[in-house]
């Protein structure tokens, strides 16, 4: 059935529908003008001694509390007929109206969709994060069983979709039948699993188990394992499993232990010993197996956090868990991860290939002299104390004779106690182009971006382009900076803002005439 089709049976339900309600109209009439109804309502009033039509929304039914037979309205032959072609009328329309709308959500722009684009946001949108559940339910849905459910067309694309299927989140035990539908609807392409046990007390270790028992005969089609847990038996549990196991297409392992009391960790002696040989990026935390030993070799992305004191590295095993992966691009590490001694001196650690460096707590400035990152295009600072910021300043070489990394064009601030940035500073990293501060004292840097403390008509960070500010930022302070840089021919080319002005549409659109700006809601800050 073609479009206009749809539109001229809708076009005509709604003539019938006009034609019953002038129908409907001329019957109302009809009853109330009706000197034998009159004389009814009359008697009924003067017997109840209230207002017969209380909550009637015509005008001239008649609403009584219950009575007995002798109290109730006794109206004409007549009159009752016309009453009961009023309700069939109604009737009719109802269902007149009901026709309307159900066709009318096929005119929707959403339900115009050719197949291929709704298979492309279908897949984009089973990739979305949600921290909650999708429906209203108290019992999280997964993101295909939702569109699946919205039509016969929409659940056709997704059933026939295998890539839709291949992302099995699971947040809950329920509903009981997600994981074989993923692993059937999948149709054997490589699969992505995120076990996450934080929300909910109902995924226990034996619960979990249960789980790979399914998930585990189809270990050589994981691409992607994550782990998140408080519970130290869910790691060990998750441990034995993967033991002896064989990942061929596995490229990221996630095993996580947050939130738990204490300092818990977990040491995993084996690992995945039947190999993992597309094993590229890693993420650790409060964890630990054999380092610089397969599969932890040839990674491109290694992400350690949180090591405590049995799993915590010691300089020489971080030195060879380096050397065994000669191909490193990116390099977090939160927290406690590297025991160095105080007073020592350690020979540097070059990593020529590394883009992405993440590091933070009370060993920033150490760990930042220690590696060698020539090529380091983003640098991520977090959870520094003032004392620690004015320490890394003072480490860094003036970035005109090339500095410390002479390539950086990214710098990220993450709750940081900063003392307020001097020229030094930004002398340092010259070579900046995009700035992100996150709760790290904004106000200081966008003082410092001021024309009156630029030097010789110079602005600090000539080069920058993007600025993200997730923090209590000053309009008229961020406004003077925007306006200024422009002017100087030196604009900022986009704008990323979390404020407390940001619902203030004429204050958004006041930076918009210098800076395209986009407006976020929300900041993962465990990415």
């Amino acid at each position: 059935m073609g479009l206009t089709t749809i539109r001229d049976i809708i076009a005509e339900l709604n003539r019938q529908a006009a034609e019953h309600q002038v129908h409907r109209l001329l019957l109302i009439k009809q009853i109330t003008t009706d000197p034998t109804y009159q004389r009814e309502i009359k008697r009924i009033q003067q017997s109840h001694g209230w207002d017969v039509f209380h909550s009637a929304p015509d005008g001239w039914r008649v609403m009584l509390e219950p009575s007995s037979d002798a109290d109730s309205p006794h109206f004409s032959p007549s009159i009752n007929t016309l009453m009961n072609e009023v309700h069939m009328n109604e009737a009719s329309l109802s269902c007149i109206r009901a026709k309307i709308e159900a066709l009318s959500t096929f005119l929707l722009p959403v339900f115009r969709l050719p197949p291929e684009v709704l298979v492309l946001i279908f897949k984009a949108g089973g990739r979305m994060p949600h921290d909650g559940p999708v429906t209203e339910s108290s019992i999280p849905r997964p993101f295909p069983l939702v569109v699946a459910s919205v039509s016969r067309q929409w659940r056709e694309i997704a059933v026939n979709n295998p890539d839709l299927w291949t992302n099995v989140v699971i947040k809950h035990p329920r509903p009981y039948g997600w994981i074989p539908l993923c692993l059937q609807r999948s149709c054997g392409q490589p699969i992505d699993i995120t076990i996450d046990c934080r929300s909910t007390s109902l995924l226990t270790a034996p619960v979990v188990e249960a789980i790979m028992v399914r998930l585990m005969p189809h270990v050589h089609r994981w691409r992607r394992f994550a782990l998140m847990t408080s519970d130290p038996a869910t790691v060990l549990t998750i441990g034995r499993q993967l033991a002896d196991a064989r990942a061929p297409e596995l490229r990221h392992l996630q095993l996580s232990l947050s939130g738990s009391s204490g300092n818990q960790e977990v040491l995993l002696h084996d690992i995945l010993q039947g190999g993992a040989e597309a094993l590229s990026s890693v993420r650790f935390d409060s964890l630990a197996t054999p380092w610089g030993s397969p599969p932890l070799i040839n990674l491109t992305t290694l992400d350690l956090r949180w090591l405590w004191l049995r799993t915590r590295l010691q300089y020489d095993q971080f030195r060879d868990m380096l050397a065994a992966s000669p191909r490193l691009r990116a390099l977090i590490l939160r927290g406690t991860y590297i025991h160095l001694h105080s007073g020592r001196t350690y020979p540097p650690l070059a990593i020529p290939t590394l883009r992405y460096l993440e590091l933070s707590g009370d060993t920033v400035c150490r760990m930042s002299s220690l590696l060698s990152t020539p090529g380091l295009e983003e640098l991520t600072l977090a959870n520094l104390d003032e004392t620690e910021f004015r320490e890394f300043v003072d480490s860094l070489e003036d970035g005109r004779d090339g500095g410390r990394y002479p390539a950086l064009h990214a710098l990220s601030l993450l709750n940081a106690s900063m003392c307020t940035p001097t020229r030094r500073f930004m002398l340092a990293l010259p070579t900046i182009t995009h700035l992100t501060v996150i709760n790290s004292a904004t106000a200081k840097f966008l003082e410092l971006f001021r024309k009156e403390h630029a030097e010789d008509g110079l602005l600090s960070w000539p080069r920058l382009r993007k600025l993200t500010l997730v923090d209590d930022v000053d309009y008229f302070l961020l406004y003077g900076v925007v306006k200024e840089r422009a002017a100087l021919h030196l604009p900022l080319e986009r704008l990323i803002l979390n404020a407390p002005f940001i619902h203030d549409d004429y204050l958004v659109s006041t930076l918009e005439e210098y800076v395209d700006v986009d407006i976020v809601k929300d900041v993962d800050l465990d990415h």
